[in-house]
């Protein structure tokens, strides 16, 4: 019973006008190296998913789920990251296709991209 209040409880808050919402999810990405070059000699509109960022990876989607904006299949997105090495475990290939997971956090209406992972490669 306790539980069930404390449930209704927090869902009552996040339908208050003006409360703080939240919300976090894991977007899964195919798409294909076009080229890893450092942050510094980067030019263009890029995504941070790292705290400290330092290189410029710039990919082509083949796709993703689910299908957001920032990230629709044909589209090619540059992702500012720490380390190729401990990204793809090595050197990226250039070219070749990797399935990636990248979390999205929702907060107060801002997006957030963070947690970069290779799942495998294609």
């Amino acid at each position: 019973m306790l539980r069930s209040v404390a449930i209704l409880a927090m869902s009552l808050c996040a339908c208050i006008p003006g409360h703080p919402q939240s919300a976090s999810d894991e977007v899964r990405l195919q798409a294909t190296v076009q080229a890893v070059v450092q942050l510094t000699s980067f030019s263009g509109a890029i995504t941070p998913v790292d705290l400290d960022p330092r290189f410029a990876l710039t990919l082509r989607i083949e796709s993703a789920a689910p299908a957001i904006t920032n990230f629709r299949a044909g589209r090619v997105v540059t992702l500012a990251i720490h380390s190729p090495a401990l990204l793809f475990g090595g050197k990226p290939t250039k070219g070749k296709t990797y399935d990636f997971v990248l979390h999205r956090k929702i907060e107060d209406g801002k997006v957030r991209f963070h947690g970069l992972k290779v799942q495998r490669t294609g």
